[in-house]
């Protein structure tokens, strides 16, 4: 059933693409922006009047990479790095029911539209192997809460230990036993499991979209890494993976391959369009090259690097070389929370970092761009990030009587420099409200409360040995990679250390 046409009236209209912003009527019908005119435009006589009078309309921001089965773990821990919490895989996301990867994913979305987010790019992992009912779940709590989903089960064949060269030596007798009584399914296994979820896929791509996650090059042997994108392509979804997140990946990848990650990807033909990577902290000018011109995305995840100590990712170098920037708040695990706001204006002001140059500082409308339209081109979702007829309605309203637009000189800088998510008070999704005066209106936060209460006692207690483990490895792992990120290398993408990138 259709739907009455709305028409928005008396709005502020941001349209980061054309560096604008203006009063503007939008006109709603089936989901999709109509038109957008001049104020007092012609409306159909039944359209619906919504009435935006101060109030700051944007496109939906666009979540480019996040984990929603890692939500279960804001605030776990303060002390690890990006190889620790690889580590701690088994602690942090072991003996997880359907129920819980609903629950965990539903907690993310519910967090993300609140705060301005419409639609987002989720690398969903499951132990030991990615199932339909899982992803089904994740799904689902996408869709009650109304939000836009890509959801690309995170999967590799080679261990961690073994990826980082030394590793696995380094771990004494009993922690290696640990390891290699995990029991992880095969390559092949995975990959047949994979085809049957593309082929059985239950949820419309343009709302819940499925792709795949060969999770880190490294932890991929090269024929499983052509098997996930050769799926891929052949039912045309997306993919994504996490590229030169950490020195630590890099180095290892000069050891085990002679040359960087992304080369090695350039090798086995796997950049295109339908690649996007998570976090490119230490992609060198090449690799940013190689990544342009092929098309593909790199996605920064600004606050977890920070958070993680893997260094900081360097957005004016991939503009320059013609990479397709899209920003990302990672998982609630290593960045604590799901504000794409926050996301957006630290992935600016980290340019601030690298130069003093104010004229080599990426710009609020750069930034705006990449929390939009950047990561909807990531996503492979060409009809959202933006306010112009053709476009899914996926609208956000910022309350212009709030304090930090008290007084609005620039709203664009406004909107990257000092709107933290508590300004958001209206959220449509394909013409939908999915949040109204601050509230979710299809989703009942206190019943969710309760549910996930018992569900990490539940897991704790579970988990308990797992940590235990964790917590013997720790010093080992991260001394050890600690050491491994002293070597020379070309790219320094850590504060305060010179060189010649």
């Amino acid at each position: 059933m259709q739907s009455p046409p709305q028409i928005i009236r008396h709005g502020l209209v941001l349209r980061p693409e054309e560096d604008s912003v203006d009063r503007k009527d939008i006109l709603v019908i089936d989901g999709r922006i109509a038109e957008v005119g001049q104020p007092g435009m012609a409306a159909p006589p039944d359209a619906i009047l919504v009435d935006a009078s101060d109030q700051l309309i944007h496109p939906g921001l666009v979540n480019g990479h996040t984990h929603g089965h890692g939500h279960y773990s804001r605030g776990l821990t303060d002390d690890i790095t990006l190889e620790l919490i690889l580590a701690a895989g088994p602690w942090f996301a072991g003996h997880r029911t359907h129920e819980d990867k609903y629950l965990s994913t539903a907690i993310g979305a519910a967090e993300m539209v609140l705060k301005g987010c419409t639609a987002c790019y989720d690398m969903f992992m499951e132990l030991p192997t990615p199932t339909l009912d899982g992803l089904t779940a994740a799904g689902q709590a996408y869709t009650d809460i109304g939000m836009r989903a890509v959801i690309a089960p995170m999967v590799a064949d080679y261990p961690f230990f073994r990826a980082i060269p030394g590793l696995y030596e380094a771990l004494p007798a009993p922690l290696q036993k640990e390891i290699d009584g995990s029991g992880a399914p095969g390559g092949e296994d995975i990959l047949k499991r994979l085809a049957e979820i593309a082929r059985a896929w239950p949820f419309a791509q343009d709302r819940i979209a499925l792709a795949m996650g060969p999770t880190i090059p490294l932890l991929c042997t090269d024929a499983f890494m052509k098997g996930c994108v050769s799926i891929a392509r052949e039912h045309g979804l997306m993919i994504q993976s996490h590229l030169s997140e950490s020195k630590v990946q890099e180095i290892a990848a000069q050891r085990r391959y002679g040359m960087s990650l992304t080369a090695h990807l350039d090798r086995l033909d796997i950049l295109g369009p339908d690649l996007s990577a998570a976090h490119g902290v230490w992609l060198g000018d090449e690799d940013m090259a190689r990544l342009g011109d092929a098309g593909a995305s790199v996605v920064l995840n600004t606050g977890s690097n920070m958070r993680l100590g893997s260094g900081l990712p360097h957005m004016r170098r991939l503009l320059d070389k013609g990479v397709n920037v899209g920003i990302g708040t990672d998982a609630s695990s290593c960045s604590d929370n799901q504000n794409m706001y926050e996301a957006m204006r630290l992935a600016a002001y980290v340019s601030h970092v690298y130069d003093n140059d104010y004229r080599q500082w990426v710009s609020s409308q750069e930034a705006a761009q990449a929390a939009t339209e950047g990561s909807a081109q990531a996503l492979g979702m060409p009809n959202i990030g933006k306010v112009a007829a053709g476009y899914y309605a996926d609208l956000v309203f910022l309350d212009l009587s709030w304090i930090h637009y008290m007084p609005l000189r620039n709203a664009l800088n406004q909107f990257v420099q000092a709107e933290d998510s508590t300004g958001v008070l209206h959220v449509m999704i394909d013409g939908k409200w999915v949040v109204r005066e601050r509230k979710l209106v299809n989703f009942d936060l206190a019943h969710l409360r309760p549910k996930v209460r018992a569900a990490i006692d539940r897991i704790d207690t579970l988990t308990a040995t797992n940590r235990a483990v964790f917590r013997q490895m720790q010093p080992i792992v991260g001394t050890y990679c600690a050491g491994l990120a002293c070597e020379a290398h070309h790219v320094h993408r850590f504060a305060g250390m010179p060189g010649r990138e």
